[in-house]
């Protein structure tokens, strides 16, 4: 489905409630408090609020995080769990930014849509979902019900030791673990779905996760090591001069990211850097920093300004005025 026929695709999915419509002989609706809850597992939680939307009395989402099995912690950054008794908000304009990981989504109460470029993607209840890696913004919805979805961010090393796939075939798309692993994903599928409580289909989900790397017994010491001086450095090295500290060319890492990672070593870089600048802000949420701050991260305005609108749809001051606190949360755990 084409990302122009999204309007109508929302209002005949019932994205947009009918609570929300108001007939001439009605008051118009009342403005409500979104709150956002951000919880950790020592307990400490956090809330963001911001006007947003209509039609209702308070609402809560709650995301939460967990952290990986320590077997699993090199390949899995990190866990979280998305509840909200009334679905995405569409009055936040539900931005998820670029950030170099690769994801496992399963959405067990009530599905997801994600708008990428051109594509719709649909994240079907109770199935298992591979996502690769993004390099576009991409803006999330769902029906206004209900929902719950659980999310494990992989590191970029985690997509070439968990999964035996040429990685460029689903950068920017999602695919499920039935259509990867036929049967034996079905099961795993049916297994995570029977559960009922999130925690015990995260424990699930790693189990497998940890069958899947005893069972991998190759090495992948370059790569492994180019994507440690990536990170260390947050992606502000040249890539001739990466390729020259390894011994190897442009086009061999080029070739190599591409089939094991899904992006070029330059595009991997460049969602790091723009990670950097973009987790300042987030933490600090000044209307100047970007101003102030652009000129540690890149080399001349109009490069920022070009690359932010790249991962994020606007430019840093149209940025600063939108309200994303769904993409912020997610944001919160990094």
């Amino acid at each position: 489905m084409d990302v122009e026929r999204l309007p109508a695709y929302v209002e005949d999915q019932g994205f947009i409630g009918k609570r929300c419509q108001s007939s001439a002989n009605q008051q118009p609706p009342s403005y409500f408090l979104l709150v956002l809850v951000y919880c950790s597992q020592d307990e400490i939680t956090r809330k963001a609020f911001s006007y947003a939307g209509r039609c209702g009395k308070i609402k809560a989402m709650k995301v939460s995080f967990t952290q990986p099995e320590k077997q699993l912690s090199p390949y899995v950054a990190f866990i979280w769990v998305f509840e909200s008794s009334f679905g995405v908000p569409l009055a936040d304009s539900r931005i998820i930014v670029p950030d170099g990981r690769a994801k496992i989504i399963v959405p067990y109460r009530n599905a997801l849509c994600a708008a990428v470029n051109t594509r719709l993607l649909n994240a079907k209840e109770h199935q298992i979902f591979l996502v690769g890696i993004q390099s576009n913004p991409t803006t999330i919805t769902s029906t206004a019900t209900d929902t719950g979805t659980i999310g494990m961010e992989l590191t970029p090393k985690g997509l070439y030791h968990l999964f035996h796939l040429s990685m460029h075939e689903i950068t920017n798309r999602m695919v499920s673990f039935e259509a990867l692993f036929g049967p034996q994903g079905a099961r795993l599928q049916q297994r995570v779905g029977d559960a009922e409580d999130p925690k015990e289909k995260i424990v699930l989900l790693q189990a497998a996760l940890t069958h899947v790397l005893q069972k991998n017994e190759k090495e992948y010491a370059l790569l492994d090591h180019t994507l440690d001086i990536l990170t260390q450095t947050h992606g502000m090295i040249r890539v001739q001069e990466l390729a020259d500290h390894l011994g190897y060319t442009k086009r061999y890492l080029d070739l190599l990211f591409k089939e094991h990672v899904g992006v070029s070593p330059k595009s991997l870089a460049s969602i790091l850097r723009f990670q950097e600048v973009y987790q300042g802000w987030m933490q600090q949420k000044s209307p100047t920093f970007f101003r102030n701050h652009w000129p540690d991260y890149y080399y001349d305005q109009s490069h920022f300004i070009k690359e932010f609108k790249r991962f994020t749809g606007f430019t840093p001051q149209q940025y600063t005025a939108i309200v994303n606190e769904f993409g912020r949360a997610f944001h919160a755990k990094q």
